[in-house]
């Protein structure tokens, strides 16, 4: 399989039950390696030519390049890569382990009973899910490499705690590479005891002056050998920090005051993007780049309904070829994010420049995923934005087909959210809904509880209008609740 490339079999799509969500296939390809990125030798041949450890542990701070240095090391290998990029979203097991699957069968078919497991909506995730996949992992024929990047945006108990498993089901030859900003969920103390694990971290990553001058030069600065010091030794080989200093100075800032003023604090860089770059660009481009930071992904059309002007896509166009700003998701030069953080630095600006805009944005975001049927993506816009009457409306759509599909931690996460902003007592298909799930993942008190909140609904006030879909969904959940309520409703 090609590192860049989602290898798409014949019939994959027929497999009995099919993937629990709708997957976003830019999460399974590599990155690619922009031209101009400093190639990072010493780290990728310590990767491929030194010990094999199945383990390899990469972690730093946002900006080191840690998914640079693992998306080089793919390029140069000549073995197989399976890639994961993580987010906040795969923080359901079956979600995450979904991916997981996916990567691995791309590579090399894996076991169907994997697949089975994970569409089953009573399937246990660490008694059948996690089993399952680990033996499919540990009896693949061919090496492998199988890299799950920003592992550090998990924080449900359960997938890191099966993350911990399959480290243990490495085959010999393949290795299990995990990147992010935080220790990864293993045993590491355990794996340091038994030589199984590679750590690299910002020491590691930190660029060396000859580096920091190979980046310069790529990105068309000319420095001398002590401008070069000067510079390096003010950013503490902070790759992020290096090449905004290079843009900073290839858009004619002065070099005494790169060497001055940079550092490997974030502060000091923030405070270098909002007075020296996004000073010097033009301003659509600087409204663009400001207002499109609320989106998780950005495609031109997207970006049109968020900005509402036509326009955009050649903006967006314009900046992709920029090796510095985007980093592209897929290869037709459709789909694109920005580097983590550099789009933390665009949203403060934004809500420096333009306090209260940010849920408007995102409001919009949310629009335009609806109308393209990306209903998850959708909510996920409407939760951030506050939008609580649009997520009350989209769970309420989302709920039945995701707890059908076993996707529990996600349907609690929604919820959860809905009931901290009084957003389920004031919609009654989503009390409903919410009654009836927690009566089925054994909370009978919470049940109960929004089972009330369906009665003062349907019965507190006569002049209501009348809502016959989710007045018939109330007497479904009166039906199965009566046991746990030790009565019938005898309205």
């Amino acid at each position: 399989m090609s590192g860049s490339d989602v290898r798409e079999r014949p019939g994959r799509s027929d497999r009995a039950g099919g993937p629990v969500f709708d997957l976003l296939a830019s999460k399974l390809r590599r990155p690619v390696v922009r031209p101009g990125t400093v190639l990072r030798l010493p780290l990728i041949e310590q990767l491929r030519r030194g010990k094999p450890y199945p383990i390899v542990s990469v972690v730093a701070p946002p900006g080191y390049g840690k998914t640079t240095l693992l998306s080089q090391w793919a390029e140069r290998n000549g073995q197989a890569f399976a890639w994961v990029s993580v987010d906040e979203e795969d923080n359901d097991p079956k979600v995450l382990l979904t991916y997981v699957a996916e990567a691995l069968d791309a590579v090399e078919p894996i076991d169907g009973r994997v697949f089975d497991a994970l569409a089953s909506p009573v399937s246990s995730v660490p008694g059948s899910v996690v089993p399952r996949l680990g033996a499919a992992f540990s009896s693949m024929t061919s090496p492998v490499a199988l890299v799950l990047d920003d592992v550090h945006a998990l924080h449900n108990s359960e997938c890191r705690a099966a993350l911990s498993v399959l480290a243990d089901h490495v085959p010999a030859g393949s290795r299990l590479a995990l990147a992010g900003r935080a220790a990864p969920p293993l045993r590491v103390a355990r794996l340091r005891a038994e030589g199984r694990i590679l750590e690299i971290g910002p020491g590691d990553l930190s660029l060396t002056c000859e580096e920091a001058a190979s980046l310069l030069r790529d990105a068309e600065v000319m420095l001398g050998e002590d401008e070069v010091a000067g510079l390096h030794r003010r950013t503490e080989g902070w790759p992020a920090g290096l090449y905004l200093a290079a843009l900073y100075l290839r858009e004619g800032g002065p070099l005494a005051s790169a060497a001055v003023s940079f550092g490997g604090d974030d502060r000091l860089v923030s405070e270098y993007m909002e007075s020296e770059f996004l000073a010097r660009i033009s301003s659509r481009q600087r409204v663009f780049l400001t207002r499109t930071a609320v989106l998780e992904r950005m495609s031109g059309p997207l970006c049109e309904a968020v900005l509402g002007l036509s326009g955009p896509a050649v903006t967006l166009a314009e900046l992709a070829r920029s090796n510095l700003l985007l980093v592209p998701l897929d290869r037709r030069g459709e789909w694109y994010r920005y580097h983590h953080l550099f789009r933390d630095m665009l949203l403060a600006e934004l809500e420096r420049l333009e306090p209260g805009l940010m849920p408007v944005l995102q409001r919009r975001a949310a629009g335009w995923c609806v109308r393209n049927g990306r209903l998850e993506e959708a909510l996920e816009y409407s939760m951030v934005a506050g939008d609580v009457d649009r997520a009350a409306s989209l769970v309420e759509k989302l709920t039945v087909p995701a707890h059908r599909k076993g996707r529990v931690p996600t349907v609690n996460r929604w919820l959860r959210w809905l009931e901290d902003r009084g957003g389920i007592g004031g919609h009654p298909m989503a009390a409903v809904l919410a009654a009836l799930f927690c009566a089925l993942t054994g909370r009978p008190v919470e049940a109960e509880r929004w089972a009330d909140a369906v009665d003062r609904w349907q019965y507190g006030d006569p002049a209501r209008p009348g809502d016959p879909s989710t007045e018939a969904w109330a007497a479904v959940m009166r039906t199965f609740l009566v046991p746990a309520r030790g009565r019938t409703d005898a309205r």
